[in-house]
């Protein structure tokens, strides 16, 4: 790498020093490749005991809680005062209530992950750093962080509003309109989950960059309308974006949307317009420098993909859709859901083996509501804790959208997948693969 680099300051033909500097960064990607990589000597948790021993950890991201059980991730693990290293996924029943911080101290036997019905369960869990897996801890001894946490105090403050979401209204519309503000459907029971999948409207739920750039831009737009000045301005809507995207779980989506929507805030800054195909670039150039495991990761191999065919193939498609009127948005929602629908067919190929044959119809009547239901949900929030529960009538247009767009998704829920058996689909996935990269190769050549 260093010599690649050198020769790039020494030699004066711009070809010569583009491909020294296409050297120099494959070296450097091999080298945080297999620096990520935890050495042969070192104890890590795929050396699982065969019986149940003494695990302690500490909770090192947002615990998720769901119908019967909470969802913990913990870091810094010991097994019977023996350091290992990896993240251990633990299954743990609703109490004692564990948050984020809190160091843990129980019985259970740690397992490897393995693939569930075909899916590379165990792959997408070593994508996150997770290991190994404990099913039924017992004896759980909780100890409650002391100190001052950044990331504790935000989880805190979105755990408040989720709260007070719960008292104004009930489930599952309060799960969902917090679900849309800040992701997640972990409190969702099956059914209402595989009404999602079905209707290939799952992405609205997961905090993703619609809504980072909702909140951000939003919010950029309001500020440089006061007398706080741009400077000033650009630097609270970065504030606002880090927050956001560490209250949403910081997931491979949200940091997505998270870095475009940072690079977009600096584009402003030194007054350049962004060129967004660049900017996808180095998006997934940071998150691999971050993370060189995330591309196995499927909801980053979605979301990238996804977001890269809304930006080729929206303006081409919405050609096509004249006879959708663009009221609100409409048609434009409309070409984007199709085009990240149709590119990302081949990888729910490959890994789930099943199509939703209603969601382009169901994206076109649910998406234009979800901005409202957002800024509806958000603006009733803020009423009722500013002047109490006696508005909570502000809350009703929310509660309305949330009931209609439910309903929506529960009907059309009932139309069955296009499942398709294992081997055919990986072979069809492939096929479209290469469809779509020959499509891309004749499109970029014949320029």
């Amino acid at each position: 790498t260093m010599v690649s680099l050198s020769l790039f300051f020494l030699l004066r033909s711009r070809e010569q020093r583009f491909i020294c500097a296409l050297i120099a960064l494959f070296f450097f990607a091999l080298f945080r490749f297999t620096s990520s990589i935890t050495p042969s000597n070192i104890p890590t948790l795929l050396e699982t005991p065969s019986s149940a021993t003494r695990v302690s950890g500490i909770v090192s991201v947002e615990v998720e809680r769901r119908e019967s059980v909470q969802r913990i991730v913990l870091d810094d693990v010991s097994l019977i005062d023996e350091p290992r290293a990896g993240n251990l996924l633990v299954w743990a029943s609703l109490y004692p209530e564990i948050f984020y911080g809190d160091r843990l101290v129980f019985n259970c036997k740690v397992e490897k992950p393995e693939p569930i019905e075909g899916f590379a369960y165990d792959t997408y869990l070593e994508s996150q750093g997770i290991l190994a897996v404990c099913m039924r801890p017992e004896y759980i001894d909780v100890h409650s962080r002391d100190s001052f946490s950044v990331l504790g105090s935000l989880l805190a403050l979105k755990a408040a509003a989720v709260h007070r979401l719960q008292l104004l209204m009930p489930e599952p519309h309060a799960s969902f309109l917090s679900g849309l503000l800040f992701g997640g459907s972990s409190s969702f029971s099956r059914d209402m989950k595989d009404d999602f999948a079905a209707t290939g409207t799952s992405h609205i739920l997961a905090a993703s960059g619609f809504n980072v750039s909702l909140f951000s831009l939003t919010f950029l737009s309001w500020i440089l309308t006061t007398r706080i000045g741009r400077r000033r301005g650009l630097i609270l809507t970065t504030i606002l974006i880090v927050g956001y995207v560490l209250m949403a779980g910081a997931t491979p989506a949200v940091v997505r949307a998270g870095i475009m929507g940072g690079v977009v805030i600096l584009s402003k800054w030194i007054s350049r317009k962004a060129f967004i195909v660049n900017v996808l670039l180095l998006t997934a150039s940071v998150m691999f420098l971050l993370n060189p495991f995330v591309l196995s990761d499927v909801g980053f191999q979605l979301s990238f993909v996804a977001t890269a065919g809304i930006i080729a193939l929206t303006d081409r498609v919405s050609k096509h859709l004249l006879f959708i009127p663009n009221i609100f948005a409409l048609r434009t929602s409309f070409a984007a859901s199709l085009s990240a629908i149709v590119v990302t067919l081949p990888i729910l190929l490959w890994h789930f083996g099943s199509v939703s044959l209603v969601a382009p119809f169901v994206n076109l009547l649910v998406l234009p509501l979800v901005p409202y239901a957002m800024w509806f949900t958000l603006i009733g929030l803020g009423a009722v804790i500013t002047f109490g529960t006696i508005v909570q009538i502000v809350i009703l247009p929310a509660w309305s959208l949330s009931w209609l767009m439910l309903w929506l998704i529960s009907v059309f829920g009932a139309v069955p997948f296009a499942a398709v058996e294992p081997a055919y689909a990986q072979i069809l996935a492939v096929l479209m693969t290469g469809v779509f990269v020959i499509i891309l190769i004749r499109r970029y050549a014949a320029r």
